[in-house]
């Protein structure tokens, strides 16, 4: 079997507060192989986001390996992480904030030739050649090079984005909710070109959503966390079609749908407090909002092969 390009073993993000230590992400392992999408979903705060930054080291890593073709990334010094930073990229969920208002369209997309490089001596002139194909790769007009991003709608801006992370030429991009301020119709153009340019140039994706329609239509994987830990991994079509962990049905089940078939089908109701993730106690920390909770889920979950392919902590939301 090939090795997987990016590789998480037992990652751990905790953040120090007034009130103890907060365990954004517990224990997560995850394989993402090459030209492949692993999206990654929960609610907000489940600690997505925390996960694709600690992959990409704009966090260090409590503890655990991160291993990117192999090697673990966590262990290099400023100078080894500089060059793998060329093949690992982020596309960040708001598509103003991420980008410097001060500097126009051109300018923000040879950004990261400046400061990181691609290991070869550019030229002014050819960093704006390649700077104006990338512009072209990612569906933004010539005319808008010197623009800046106030001037542009929000599409506009995330195809910038886009454009800054993919002029580095990366083998592996974070994408941090990357449609989830935009309109539908743009969202689908988006969605669109991520999978245009990972078939072109065979990209694989970390995809970070709270949006289910969104994570099946772009995901090979499809990993569900909530307070930091992964509690279902499975292939996109399995995960739909045999949800079973109780959480991953309650996210399903909160789909609309205009489907009357499904308006009827039996419901996984949540009620209870949500767990704190500041000095959690042991267990599961999706039981007091669970109806099938017992004794047992006093006990730290372990994910497990259900059935091929199929790994998750909790069978009871089985239909």
């Amino acid at each position: 079997m090939s090795t997987p390009l990016v590789e998480a073993v037992n990652v751990k993000k905790y953040f120090k507060t007034p009130r103890g230590l907060l365990h954004a992400v517990e224990d997560v392992n995850f394989k993402i192989f090459e030209g492949k999408t692993l999206g990654v979903v929960g609610e907000s705060g489940c600690g997505k986001s925390t996960l694709g930054r600690t992959i990409l080291r704009l966090h260090e890593a409590t503890s655990g390996q991160v291993l990117y073709n192999g090697e673990n990334i966590l262990e290099y010094k400023k100078r080894e992480m500089h060059k793998v930073q060329r093949n690992m990229q982020m596309i960040f969920q708001d598509p103003y904030s991420s980008l410097d208002p001060r500097m126009s369209v051109r300018a923000l997309i040879m950004e990261p030739l400046e400061v990181v490089g691609t290991g070869e001596k550019l030229s002014k002139a050819e960093k704006r050649e390649k700077a104006d194909r990338i512009m072209e790769l990612c569906g933004l007009p010539s005319n808008h090079a010197n623009l800046y991003p106030h001037e542009l709608d929000g599409g506009l801006r995330q195809r910038v984005g886009l454009a800054r992370a993919m002029i580095l030429e990366p083998k592996f991009l974070v994408c941090d909710e990357p449609v989830s301020a935009l309109d539908v119709s743009i969202q689908a153009q988006i969605l669109n070109l991520l999978m245009d340019l990972q078939d072109n140039k065979g990209l694989s994706y970390m995809f970070i959503t709270h949006d289910l329609a969104v994570v099946k239509h772009i995901s090979d994987q499809i990993m569900v966390m909530y307070m930091g830990q992964v509690i279902e991994l499975a292939t996109s079509d399995e995960l739909f079609k045999s949800p079973l962990h109780p959480y991953t049905r309650a996210l399903l089940n909160a789909i609309p749908t205009i489907d009357l078939s499904r308006r009827n089908r039996e419901k996984v109701t949540l009620k209870g407090e949500v767990t704190s993730p500041i000095n959690p106690e042991p267990g599961c920390r999706f039981a007091k909002r669970c109806p099938f909770a017992s004794e047992k889920c006093k006990q730290d979950p372990v994910l497990k092969e259900v059935a091929p392919g199929h790994f998750a902590t909790c069978t009871m939301g089985a239909k």
